[in-house]
Formats: C-alpha cells, sequence, structure tokens
C-alpha cells in the first residue's frame, strides 16, 4: 500500500488543490471582511456590537429547527447522488426554513420585549431568518461542487457574496446607518448569489418527496443532532447570558471572538470544508487516510500556531495604538487572549472531528458534543461569578482541552502520530513567540513599530521552520502542482 492508488492519489491531491483553492482565492476577500470589521469596530460602540451578536446568536438557535443535515448526508453518501434525493432535501428544507420565517415574523414583538431589543435589531433578525429560506436555494448546486470536490468553482458564488455585502455593510456603516447597514448587507448580498450557483453548477428545482430518499438522509439527522448542541453550546448560551451580562459586556466578547477566529475561520474552515469529502472518499484505505489526517495536521498547525501566538502578544498594541480606538476595546484583551488559545486548540480537534464525521462515526462525535455541551454549561456560569464577562473566554479553553480524548478516539478509526504532526510548527512558535514578546516589550511604542517587529518575527518563524521542516513542506508542494 505504500504506492498510492490512481483514484485515491487523484483524490489527495485534488483536496490539497482545493484547500489551496479556497485559501489563495479567499484571501483579498479574508483582507477585505477584516478591514471592514475595524472600520466597524471603530464607528460602532460595543454596546451596538454586542446586539449585533446576540441577534446573531438568536439566528442561528432559530437555524438549527431548519436544517436537518440532509446536505451532509448526501456529501457523506458513497453511492451516486439520484435526482430524488436531491428534490427530497430541497422540499424539506426550503419548506422548513419558510414555515420558521413565517413564525418568528409573527413572533418578532413578542420577541423584541423578551431580549429588549430595538426596532434595527428586530428587522436584522428577520432578515438573518429570511436569509436561511433563500440560503436553500443554493443548497443543492454547492452540495453537487463538494461531492465533486470542485472547490475552484464553488469558491466563486462565495466570492460574489462576500464583496457585495462587505461593500454595501462598509458604505452604509460609514454613513452612520448603524445595525441598518448589516440587514441590508445580508439581504441583499444573499439574494444576488443565488444565480451565480445555478450558472456554475445547473440544477433543475424540483419539488417532491421520496421515502427512499428520507432513508438515505438518516445520517443526516444524527449529523444536526451534533449541530443542534453545538449551537446549544454556544449561540443558545449567547442568547442565555443576554440576561446576565450587559450588551456592552456581550460587545466586549464578541470584538475578542471575531478577531480571535479570524484566522480560524480562513484556515481551517478552508481545510475541513475540502477534507470532509476527501476523507469520506477515503475512508476504507487506512493508509491514505492516516497521511491525509496527519497533512492536515501538519498545515493547519504551521500557520495557525504562529498566527495566534502572534495575536495574543500583539493584541494589548493593537487595542493601544489603533487610530480612533482610544482603547475602547482594551476591557476585551483577556477574553482575546482565551479565545485566541481556544482557537489553537479547536483548530487541530475540528480536523479530528471532521475525520470521525467523514467516516460514519456521528454517534461518537454526538458523545463528544455532550461532553463539550455539558463543561461549557457548567463552567461558564462559575467562570462568570468569579471573572465576570472573561470567565466566557476562559471557560471555553478550558473545553477545548478536551482534544486528548479526541485524539484517543480517533485513533480507534485509523492509528496516525498527533504529536508527531505539529511538533515542528509548535517548536518555530514558540522560539518565535519568545522573541516577539521581548521585541514588544522593549521596542514598541506605535503601530508603525507593532507593525514592523511583527514582520520581523513573522521572517524569523518562516526561517526557523523552513530549516526544521522545508524538505516536507517542498515535497508536498511538487505533489500539487506537477501532480495531475
Amino acid at each position: 500500500m505504500e504506492e498510492f492508488d490512481t483514484e485515491k492519489e487523484h483524490i489527495g491531491l485534488t483536496s490539497a488543490k482545493g484547500v489551496a483553492a479556497l485559501a489563495s482565492r479567499t484571501f483579498i476577500l479574508n483582507l477585505i471582511s477584516f478591514a471592514t470589521s475595524l472600520v466597524i469596530f471603530t464607528i460602532l460602540t460595543p454596546r451596538d456590537v454586542g446586539v449585533y451578536v446576540a441577534v446573531i446568536a438568536i439566528q442561528r438557535v432559530v437555524s438549527f429547527f431548519t436544517d436537518f443535515g440532509f446536505g451532509a448526508a448526501l456529501i457523506q453518501k458513497k453511492d451516486k447522488l439520484t435526482r430524488e434525493d436531491t428534490t427530497t432535501t430541497f422540499t424539506l428544507q426550503s419548506s422548513v426554513t419558510l414555515a420558521i420565517f413565517v413564525i418568528i415574523f409573527v413572533l418578532k414583538d413578542f420577541i423584541a420585549r423578551g431580549f429588549n431589543l430595538a426596532n434595527d435589531a428586530v428587522i436584522l433578525l428577520l432578515v438573518l431568518v429570511f436569509t436561511i429560506f433563500v440560503s436553500s436555494f443554493k443548497t443543492i448546486p454547492s452540495i453537487v461542487l463538494e461531492r465533486k470536490i470542485h472547490f475552484h468553482k464553488l469558491i466563486f458564488p462565495q466570492i460574489v457574496e462576500s464583496l457585495v455585502f462587505n461593500a454595501i455593510l462598509l458604505f452604509l456603516v460609514i454613513n452612520r446607518f448603524g445595525l441598518y447597514s448589516f440587514s441590508w448587507a445580508f439581504f441583499i448580498s444573499s439574494i444576488v448569489s443565488i444565480p451565480v450557483y445555478y450558472y456554475i453548477q445547473p440544477w433543475h428545482i424540483g419539488v417532491g418527496v421520496d421515502r427512499k430518499s428520507l432513508g438515505h438522509l438518516r445520517f443526516g439527522l444524527q449529523f444536526q443532532l451534533k449541530n443542534i448542541l453545538a449551537t446549544i453550546k454556544d449561540d443558545f448560551l449567547t442568547v442565555i447570558l443576554t440576561k446576565f451580562l450587559s450588551y456592552t459586556q456581550i460587545g466586549y466578547i464578541g470584538f475578542a471572538q471575531k478577531l480571535a477566529f479570524f484566522v480560524f475561520r480562513y484556515v481551517v474552515d478552508s481545510v475541513t470544508k475540502v477534507t470532509f469529502s476527501a476523507y469520506s472518499r477515503l475512508q476504507d484505505d487506512k493508509v491514505l487516510l492516516r497521511r491525509a489526517i496527519e497533512k492536515s495536521l501538519f498545515f493547519v498547525s504551521s500557520l495557525m500556531f504562529p498566527m495566534l501566538c502572534g495575536l495574543i502578544i500583539a493584541a494589548p498594541f493593537v487595542i493601544r495604538y489603533f487610530p480612533k480606538w482610544q482603547n475602547k476595546w482594551e476591557p476585551a484583551v483577556i477574553s482575546l487572549v482565551f479565545f485566541s488559545l481556544n482557537a489553537i486548540v479547536s483548530s487541530l480537534s475540528g480536523i479530528l472531528v471532521n475525520v470521525l464525521d467523514s467516516t460514519g462515526k456521528v454517534k461518537t462525535t454526538l458523545k463528544l458534543m455532550v461532553v463539550w455541551t455539558t463543561l461549557t454549561w457548567v463552567l461558564t456560569p462559575i467562570f462568570i461569578k468569579i471573572w465576570g464577562y472573561n470567565g466566557v473566554s476562559i471557560a471555553s479553553f478550558l473545553v477545548t482541552l478536551t482534544i486528548f480524548y479526541t485524539v484517543y478516539l480517533v485513533k480507534q478509526v485509523v492509528q496516525f502520530s498527533f504529536l508527531k504532526s505539529i511538533y515542528k510548527p509548535f517548536f518555530a512558535t514558540t522560539a518565535m513567540g519568545l522573541l516577539f514578546y521581548f521585541l514588544s516589550s522593549l521596542f514598541v511604542t506605535s503601530m508603525a513599530s507593532l507593525i514592523f517587529f511583527s514582520v520581523i518575527s513573522g521572517l524569523f518563524y518562516s526561517v526557523l521552520f523552513y530549516l526544521i521542516a522545508g524538505e516536507e513542506v517542498i515535497g508536498d508542494f511538487k505533489k500539487i502542482i506537477f501532480k495531475k
């Protein structure tokens, strides 16, 4: 089994190119999104940000009533997709999401009173729930492209949607439209991208429910049950926190999460989105699956470790010297540190959970999610009592330390080396972190000097990483470029 099977080698190389496509083609978009976020954090008050975070959390809680995990079931399905499969999925998804929107619209006044939401926040919630219904029209083209591992095509409608969203949001925020800016941006961008999906991956919309297809989709119910627990663990907890913390404090939490998980969303989401399809195709070949897992862990850790370590060290200086912030976000520093530590560990555990899901071990990940949800709901109130709103981030980090149990569970599926996959990036990051901390403590006095010493530290990491892992990286890069 040392030689790659032609078809499975193609899957591995296609997956690697898929990750590269997602990462490279979304690089500029992520910079635009990040720049937009910085403008938002400059103009909006922490309370406005807190209200936005709370409304997003309410919308996500609502969304788990609209998603049965059928998309994941169709991606994971070993057999060829049928017309009945896609039609059944679309019919159920669109019907349920439309019904939920009507219910939320009828109950909007009750929700507004319950969470003390002004009219702009209520309109934002209605728009967000409506976009859930709109997204049902994008589901099937996305699933087909993901099954083909054609992420280089899937990225185009996402680019259109992201560009439209950020352009509208930035324009309206600058012109002081407040939360209404988000409502218009979400509404317009969600609709504009629909024809792009159907142009890239045509699919004739059909309505109907097939019993046999429902049987194939049972995996999705288990998968979605895990997602429901994830929603309870994170978003429903945020909704509950509105009763114990002020919107300003929730704004600090939201600010810290946004910065800490920005890199996470960019790198890890690109990897897991592609590898779910790839792991599903390789699940019967333990040798290739092991290699794929180890390469994923190595790639993610080599990027996430230095970037988040740098963010932890630079955060106090960024908040102090960023133009017009005037230390507005200084109370979020502790939360930012612990959310960044959370993101470092989660970047690895996310890949491992992806392995379990894609190999059909959804019941195992469901048990994991029960453990994480229980720990989160037990620790968070206790830590809030001790450390205030910073207790949310501290609790979230401690829960991620259960990664060692996740490693054990994945090794029951396929034997792989966890520490061997990450020790080189960890060593290089530790050395870089010590250098950056020393330089910033002594010499950083402005945003310009912070950027300068950040670049110096980044170059140091790059050189050191090349010395200890250069041959491995170059070898993998040549495979991606020259293999067809």
